[in-house]
């Protein structure tokens, strides 16, 4: 029984070997790595930091990111939010 046991998984192993070594044979033989093209991308990285714009940035909020308003913003009040724009429209309004 031991015998059957060791026979089986030897020739499973030599049996997953075998068709490992032939794939690699047959793929290597249809696709060379090396007709493929490679693309490279050539950037610059700026390590210049910027501030944020205070009118997109909104400093006082949780989420600073929220509140974004379309226009000069002229007085804002203790959440944040603009009260005055210079344009005349109100806030909600488009």
């Amino acid at each position: 029984m031991k015998n059957d046991l060791i026979t089986s998984i030897a020739l499973a192993v030599v049996g997953i070997l075998i068709a490992y070594f032939v794939t690699n044979l047959l793929i290597d033989q249809m696709m060379p790595l090396a007709s493929f093209p490679v693309k490279t991308i050539t950037s610059s990285v700026d390590t210049n930091l910027v501030d944020p714009d205070p009118e997109v940035f909104n400093y006082k909020a949780i989420d600073p990111t929220v509140e974004v308003y379309v226009g000069d913003c002229t007085e804002y009040n203790e959440r944040g939010e603009c009260i005055e724009q210079t344009n005349g429209s109100n806030q909600g309004s488009e």
